[in-house]
């Protein structure tokens, strides 16, 4: 996984990547059912085989403060799931509704092959159903399927042949689930207007933005003739306009500003954002929730 990403983490490493570039793979075997891939400051995560055309597929169950999340992924509907979902707080899997004749004719490609896929690598919704009430989550959930209106109604009826407890749709994008040990509830995540140009990160935990120094430089990773070879930027600037041009990091450490500092349009922005996440982080807390 890091090989494949080198030369994409090592050319954003000219800006300051921080922590946010880490990336730490853990290989395990997908053969051993139940066995676990993660347990650290009592989060424990445990994998298990699930049936989707190659060996290789997982499903996940995440325990932690007496609270449990299970995602499957895609698959097939399978028995080797239910003792790893059994009673679990929130089960997430995939669904598939039984419209292949219709979908044939939105999607313009012949009906056999949406009903070989779905039969070799999927789950029929009226199956996502039959397994929830299997294993009777707090809340069943179900994801990876078109979230088109000629759809929903009749993936709601299928999944409802056999599931009778509180359902939702994984869909669309930014739908959050807040879990405590007495409520769950759903709700729609308030995304930006603008979710191109979200705003970096930085940490200012301490009443000071901090910038952390690129890792590298283009100095360093690229060769000196393909930089020489960029037109002069005086070719393309209007006249009478020419910004002054950085093509080097400014300081040689992380870069220290004390909020009371940062103009008064940052300082607004970011000191908001920081005492809100500090409320957010009090309330979990005394929900006791994820």
């Amino acid at each position: 996984m890091k090989m494949m990403t080198g030369w994409h983490r090592d050319a954003f490493s000219v800006f300051p990547v921080g922590r946010g570039w880490d990336i730490e793979v853990n290989q395990y075997d997908f053969r051993d059912n139940g066995g676990v891939v993660y347990e650290e400051n009592g989060v424990k995560v445990t994998h298990w085989q699930r049936s989707h055309a190659k060996d290789g597929a997982s499903g996940y169950r995440l325990d932690w403060n007496g609270l449990c999340f299970v995602w499957t992924g895609d698959g097939r509907p399978n028995m080797n799931d239910i003792p790893y979902v059994k009673d679990c707080d929130v089960f997430v899997t995939e669904q598939q509704a039984e419209l292949v004749e219709i979908n044939s004719g939105v999607q313009g490609v012949p009906p056999f092959l949406a009903r070989y896929t779905i039969d070799t690598h999927h789950t029929p919704a009226y199956a996502a159903g039959y397994v929830a009430n299997l294993v009777q989550p707090r809340l069943f959930m179900t994801t990876h399927m078109p979230f088109d209106p000629y759809l929903n109604e009749e993936s709601t009826v299928e999944v409802r042949e056999h599931w009778k407890g509180p359902f939702h749709f994984g869909a669309p994008d930014g739908i959050v689930v807040n879990v405590t040990k007495e409520q769950i509830w759903v709700r729609e995540g308030i995304l930006p207007d603008f979710p191109n140009a979200r705003a970096p990160q930085f940490d200012f935990s301490n009443g000071q933005l901090v910038v952390p120094h690129p890792p590298t430089s283009r100095q360093e990773i690229q060769e000196p003739f393909i930089r020489e070879s960029e037109i002069d930027p005086k070719k393309y600037y209007p006249e009478g306009y020419h910004p002054e041009l950085l093509t080097e990091w400014p300081v040689d450490s992380d870069l220290v500003v004390p909020l009371d500092q940062l103009p008064e349009n940052l300082k607004d922005s970011m000191g908001a954002a920081w005492r809100l996440r500090v409320q957010n982080q009090k309330v979990l807390q005394e929900q006791g929730g994820n």
